[in-house]
């Protein structure tokens, strides 16, 4: 029997599963065998109005190494719904994904962060809004993560992403890019800027 690595696309958590067949409407039907929990059929959630994707996706195969990527885009996806504190919450991701077998080929990556003010009124909750993704010039989105009403806690979500990948997942981020504008790059602490190799204005 086939197993795979399925991820949560809306929080991050990760199942070791066992496939099971097609079921009537032709969806993959998916057991959880994750060690010390019940093992029980998966059902793949459709998605939600703000999702785009299904709620369960392929992280890896079992027995193959997963993409550095995939591992950086599960860790992101924490930051989308922290249930305690942020950086415990990587950490247990972290340790779950380790405790289940997955193992990655940490290859380095490039990532871009864009940080940017909210338009008074609009959808997104809070003030401000940051986007994750693989880099600055050809950001493959990871996240996008409103309600935030001041610029500290982006930038310390940020910071312990950045650690949280490069300690405890092993993957080197080679290059670090910031895309801000001039008025809110006035507001951020220099040591949150001298995280980024790169930064580069988004004025109009």
């Amino acid at each position: 029997m086939e197993k795979a690595f399925l991820y949560d696309s809306l929080c991050g958590i990760v199942y070791r599963c066992m496939y099971a067949g097609i079921d009537d409407n032709g969806h993959a039907q998916w057991v959880n065998i994750t060690p010390g929990e019940e093992t029980e059929m998966l059902e793949n959630i459709p998605a939600g109005l703000d999702l785009d994707d299904t709620r369960l996706c392929m992280l890896a195969m079992d027995g193959e190494l997963a993409q550095s990527r995939m591992v950086a885009k599960v860790l992101a996806k924490v930051l989308m719904c922290p249930v305690g504190e942020v950086g415990a919450d990587m950490a247990y991701c972290m340790r779950r994904m380790q405790q289940n077998g997955l193992v990655w080929d940490h290859k380095p990556l490039e990532l871009g962060v864009k940080v940017f003010e909210n338009t008074p009124g609009g959808r997104r909750k809070g003030k401000y809004t940051f986007w994750l993704g693989d880099n600055f010039s050809d950001c493959s989105i990871y996240i996008q993560v409103d309600g935030f009403d001041n610029l500290t806690d982006i930038f310390r979500m940020i910071r312990l992403y950045f650690i949280t990948l490069e300690t405890a997942a092993d993957i080197n981020i080679t290059k670090k890019y910031l895309c801000i504008s001039s008025e809110l790059k006035k507001q951020v602490g220099r040591m949150d800027l001298r995280m980024f190799d790169y930064i580069e204005s988004i004025d109009n």
